[in-house]
């Protein structure tokens, strides 16, 4: 199984906010979207999962993602996107659980097998003791971990998740990333996930795409698309690259800021 991209752009307002691009994804792989505020990362991820005007390709599983109903999307997407602000109904997150695997049809439907995906699911992600609470009283933190967990509860075969991190401290970001790389590995699914850090980047991904104004630059391996001059170009900061962890993966450290990035 794999996600590929063919001439996919987005073009909103007659403007083009993503570039024609290509792109292919590998079942168990996780890849890395990284780019400077503004560079359509957010835009490239929303077109895939049908909320923003798409054109081109995108295939999976011999479907076009561009061009599938709602609900065959649905049963292939799991999305969490940065505004949580669907997390604020009066519902417990056990509830929110079983209604997220209707999919948009017979949402009050509920199988016995539904129960245990939820509970499965949320003891995955060390979620559990949430389970009878409305999301509305949990930390912005913990809402990102049970959006991750309504994302992965209908058992997707690609996972977009748009800046999953932000609200996390250094541990639970740690413990997200873990459990996302561990999943896509496990259940050989594509993982698209949209960082700024991009130390997590080099730890969790098995491959960077970097966007620049709507421009994608080769896809890779992190160690080889992560450089000091794409990062000093692109970013307009002199880094040191080093490995770290016998050379697991690499560290970025920041040493100054240039005066603007490339024009």
């Amino acid at each position: 199984m794999s996600l590929n991209l063919q001439n996919y752009q987005v073009v909103i307002g007659g403007r083009q906010i993503v570039q024609p691009m290509a792109l292919t994804v590998l079942a168990g792989e996780v890849l890395a979207v990284l780019g400077p505020n503004g560079a359509g990362k957010s835009t490239f991820m929303k077109g895939l999962c049908g909320l923003r005007p798409a054109q081109g390709q995108a295939m999976i599983e011999d479907v076009d993602l561009l061009h599938a109903s709602p609900f065959v999307r649905s049963q292939l997407v799991g999305y969490v996107a940065q505004d949580l602000a669907h997390l604020s109904v009066q519902m417990s997150v056990f509830e929110l659980m079983l209604l997220a695997q209707s999919g948009g049809r017979h949402a009050w439907r509920v199988l016995k097998d539904n129960f245990a995906k939820a509970a499965e699911t949320l003891e995955i992600l060390g979620l559990t003791r949430f389970a009878n609470l409305k999301p509305s009283t949990l930390s912005g933190g913990e809402r990102q971990m049970i959006a991750l967990a309504l994302a992965l509860v209908r058992r997707p075969k690609l996972l977009l998740l748009d800046e999953p991190t932000s609200a996390l401290d250094l541990a639970n970001q740690l413990h997200m990333l873990d459990v996302v790389q561990a999943y896509t590995r496990q259940y050989n699914i594509i993982t698209l996930v949209i960082l700024h850090d991009m130390n997590l980047a080099t730890r969790y991904a098995s491959k960077a795409l970097v966007l620049d104004r709507g421009r994608a630059l080769p896809v890779g391996p992190c160690r080889e698309v992560l450089t000091p001059d794409m990062i000093a170009e692109i970013y307009g900061v002199h880094c040191q690259v080093v490995d770290v962890d016998g050379g697991r993966f690499s560290a970025i450290y920041p040493l100054e800021r240039r005066v603007s990035p490339s024009a």
